[in-house]
């Protein structure tokens, strides 16, 4: 259930709580790939115009040397924050090659081959090198393709004063940053049981260009000579076309607590696995992988959502998490919707902070291992047919309830967190947003994955379609106006990146890369202050 407790209602009507709802924290992180006049991923340089991926706050690259990744800050403004990456974006379209676009979408373009997608490159300093070198690891483990994969990364995290707020009336002792761990740690839970709705709202990926796959899927019907697509398809990103792997799917990594997830995580990053063990990690001075384990590093976990602290310079994250506990959530089930120029809109930002809110309020009782097989069926389904007239979702325990009733019971419980929410930001915004995703409940045909799967049949073609889509939209993009002082800030940080990037460069022949790796993975992944808890 996640009618919020008489409890909870009562503390959403002191000021101290309501002065915290309205600081909460968003950042947006949008991955969009360079595409070409042939139509292909760019096999060009990143763009030195844009400065260095290694050192640039908000402009770098993510898998492949084409693959851009845009980052803004945590902010409290949700229009500041989608401000902010439209500027991102304005400044790269202009600064590409010329002849280039962003692909907005995303399921990648046609892919010619795999030798033809070029893994990131980021300098030759150690931590240059480690990077591009756990992107290697990442294409012998689950190949090329599924890396270029692109999404929508949305950062959210809730005040201190408003965790302050909520930890003076628990009884049961412990100090904040335990109380705000475990209530990040009830989020996720939360998230893996109605995340669900999040693809059959969003999912914008029901189609897919045939040379994605190495052969004819059976799930899949065939549009034209270039062209798959699920006709109730809403999210093949986060189907199992997408970011999956066997490796992960067996791994023994919890949300109960934050205990829990650390020692599983630490298990993961120390475990070795036969499958990788056979790839190697090097053959003959060419390095393959970081090494054999599960998880070479903490971000190859897969997930659709993550406990998340900033760390510090040389910290690993599972020992900034284990320090100083989870500082916010990373929600990683957001497809990139074609049909806005930057791939996400104000409206769904509203009803993201509104859902993610009222999600934290909510009771979250631990997930079973039986449990957790339901939900992930739940997503699987969703993922692959949530557009079916009448779909019964799975559940554990019980005989299930039709997605259009399960999604109205959620939205009805939320309603009172959107409107105190907009009593407290002013305005209608969040309760609007909670509106527009309940007409999708009553009309699929609404969501962005009929209207995506609609213009693909219309073009005949998916990669058509995006294309058009895609030009047009960086075609707005560099058409957009930059004031002088906007224009002005995205210099300095080209200018600040090359300047950072220099000085790690120059001490760069100070580190033999060997000895680096060696200790990397000789290292103990969890501090010493932290392994006595464990």
């Amino acid at each position: 259930m996640t009618k919020l407790g008489e409890t909870t209602l009562k503390l959403l009507e002191q000021g101290a709580v309501r002065r915290g709802l309205a600081e909460l924290r968003v950042g947006i992180e949008k991955e969009a790939l360079r595409v070409g006049r042939d139509g292909f991923m760019s096999l060009r340089d990143h763009p030195d115009a844009l400065g260095k991926t290694l050192t640039h706050k908000f402009i770098t690259t993510d898998f492949s040397e084409a693959q851009l990744e845009f980052i803004t800050p945590a902010l409290h403004s949700v229009a500041e924050s989608l401000e902010f990456l439209k500027e991102l974006q304005a400044f790269a379209a202009r600064r590409t090659d010329a002849g280039e676009y962003l692909w907005n979408a995303s399921m990648p373009p046609e892919i010619a081959s795999d030798e033809s997608i070029r893994v990131a490159e980021y300098g030759t300093s150690n931590a240059a090198q480690i990077k591009t070198l756990y992107r290697k690891g990442l294409a012998h483990r689950y190949g090329k393709r599924m890396q270029t994969i692109s999404g929508i990364h949305y950062n959210f995290s809730i005040s201190d004063d408003l965790w302050r707020a909520f930890h003076g009336q628990c009884t049961s002792g412990g100090s904040l940053q335990d109380f705000r761990s475990a209530g990040y740690l009830g989020l996720i839970r939360n998230l893996q049981r109605h995340g669900w709705l999040v693809l059959y709202l969003f999912g914008a990926s029901p189609a897919v260009d045939k040379s994605y796959l190495p052969a004819p899927h059976p799930t899949l019907s065939m549009l034209g000579e270039d062209t798959y697509y699920g006709e109730y398809a809403t999210s093949l990103r986060m189907s199992d076309l997408g970011y999956t792997s066997v490796v992960q799917s067996e791994l023994d990594i919890h949300y109960n607590s934050l205990c829990d997830y650390i020692e599983g995580l630490r298990g993961a990053l120390a475990t070795s696995v036969r499958e990788y063990e056979q790839i190697g990690v090097a053959k003959e001075g060419d390095y393959k992988q970081i090494n054999t384990h599960q998880l070479q590093l903490e971000n190859e976990l897969y997930g659709s959502a993550r406990p998340k602290r900033n760390t510090e310079e040389g910290e690993r994250p599972i020992a900034a998490l284990c320090r100083r506990g989870v500082e916010y959530i990373e929600l990683r089930s957001l497809d990139i919707n074609p049909l806005t120029p930057i791939g996400i809109c104000e409206q769904q930002a509203h009803f993201l902070n509104a859902f993610l809110t009222h999600l934290t309020l909510a009771s979250s009782p631990c997930i079973s291992a039986a449990e957790q097989q339901a939900l992930n069926d739940q997503q699987r389904m969703v993922a692959w047919q949530g557009r079916v007239p009448s779909l019964v979702l799975p559940a554990y325990g019980t005989g299930g309830m039709e997605l259009r009733e399960a999604g109205h019971r959620l939205l009805d419980d939320m309603r009172i967190t959107a409107e105190v929410m907009d009593d407290v930001y002013g305005g209608t915004g969040h309760t609007d947003a909670v509106n527009a995703q309940a007409a999708k409940l009553d009309n699929p045909d609404l969501t962005p994955s009929a209207k995506i799967l609609e213009g693909v049949k219309q073009k005949g073609s998916y990669t058509g379609f995006i294309a058009e889509l895609s030009k047009n939209q960086s075609d707005h993009l560099k058409a957009m106006p930059l004031s002088g002082e906007r224009l002005k800030f995205q210099e300095a940080m080209v200018s600040q990146s090359r300047a950072a990037y220099e000085q790690i460069e120059a001490r760069a022949g100070e580190h033999n890369f060997d000895r680096f790796l060696d200790s990397q993975n000789a290292t103990e992944v969890l501090p010493p202050e932290c392994l006595g808890d464990q």
